[in-house]
């Protein structure tokens, strides 16, 4: 899906997107030093497992040796702004790797980004997988 990148320090929905993209960007790269960048000091997530994860937790998992992506895809992504809050929601499909075990998953997750310092942050992250029905 293309979006607008233009300008992430922008206030509204445009800045809000292009940060989002700047964060699937670095996930995709495993570029750390990005990802310290985008996220909020204080970002947490539950993952799809429960796990409450810190900012450390993901630098640790895109690490050297760590997460790779191979696909990293989103539909249905709506991004609304609340004064200095940003809420994207949508089904995202995921694949790769992580210590040498392939993974696949489905799932409809909502972000939430705040303004800080002129800019977008990734502060929180919920993830629920999408478990296929069986016949």
């Amino acid at each position: 899906m293309p979006l607008d990148t233009k300008n992430p320090s922008d206030p509204g929905r445009e800045g809000l997107l292009a940060a989002y993209q700047a964060v699937r960007e670095a996930l995709i790269a495993g570029d750390g030093k990005a990802l310290r960048g985008l996220y909020a000091e204080d970002f947490r997530s539950h993952s799809l497992h429960g796990d409450v994860e810190d900012l450390a937790a993901v630098l640790d998992a895109y690490g050297p040796g760590g997460v790779r992506l191979d696909v990293f895809e989103v539909e249905d992504l709506t991004a609304e702004v609340f004064g200095e809050v940003g809420l994207l929601t949508g089904l995202g499909s995921i694949s790769g790797s992580y210590d040498a075990t392939e993974f696949r998953h489905r799932v409809r997750f909502v972000d939430i980004y705040l303004r800080r310092d002129g800019r977008w942050r990734y502060y929180f992250s919920q993830s629920t997988e999408i478990v296929p029905e069986i016949p």
